[in-house]
């Protein structure tokens, strides 16, 4: 159904006497779910309720957003969803602790002692360390699990580059990136256009909690 249908639907509904602001949440909520994923939808800057959001799976999120954002009773969120308000309920209390939950952080490096050092300077900042990453299996499958909201990644790693990996990560869930290297330019080179935090390798503990700073704050 496209964006035109919709309004044309809702007129319609409307001339009969039958509308309600129940009718066009979900005619956008089918829209949403046949034509364009919320997994791929991407809110003005990533920032505020609209980045937290892109923490959540698309369900979730449409959930919260009906609940939370639009002030939507459990009942009228439960009608659009097609599901049981109980069902409703459930997700939107996961949703809520997942959102409230300390940032994780996911570390992609290869050397043990390096990792091992990452992991201390981001626990120091009262994060919460999502797992530790040699390659790109490893990384999916914690993602995947723990949908971090940054990602520490090194750009040399034995199969591929740090770049592959956070690219593949991207397709599953939102997460933003620093990448530590020692060479900084064909990491540029390789980013091309995109804005992402670089770090030199070996580098400055200062420097990398700087750099987490900005980016959670974000």
């Amino acid at each position: 159904m496209s964006g035109i249908a919709i309004i044309e639907a809702f007129k319609a509904r409307a001339l009969k006497g039958g509308s309600s602001r129940l009718e066009l949440y979900r005619l956008v909520n089918e829209y949403s779910a046949s034509n364009a994923p919320l997994a791929d939808v991407r809110f003005s800057g990533e920032r505020g309720i609209g980045a937290e959001l892109l923490r959540l799976s698309g369900e979730h999120r449409q959930i919260v957003a009906l609940r939370a954002v639009m002030g939507l009773p459990f009942v009228d969120v439960a009608e659009v969803m097609g599901m049981t308000e109980p069902a409703v309920r459930r997700a939107y209390i996961s949703s809520i602790r997942e959102l409230r939950a300390k940032p994780a952080v996911l570390i992609i490096e290869d050397e043990a002692m390096i990792a091992l050092d990452l992991q201390k300077i981001i626990k120091t900042l009262g994060l919460s360390v999502a797992g530790i990453a040699k390659n790109r299996a490893e990384a999916l499958r914690i993602a995947g699990q723990s949908r971090p909201k940054l990602i520490v990644a090194d750009y040399r790693l034995r199969d591929e580059t740090g770049i592959d990996v956070v690219n593949a990560i991207r397709e599953q869930i939102h997460a933003d990136v620093i990448y530590l290297t020692a060479h900084p330019e064909a990491v540029t080179e390789q980013l091309g256009a995109a804005s992402e935090v670089v770090l030199a390798k070996p580098f400055n503990p200062r420097a990398l909690v700087a750099a987490v700073q900005s980016k959670l704050a974000a």
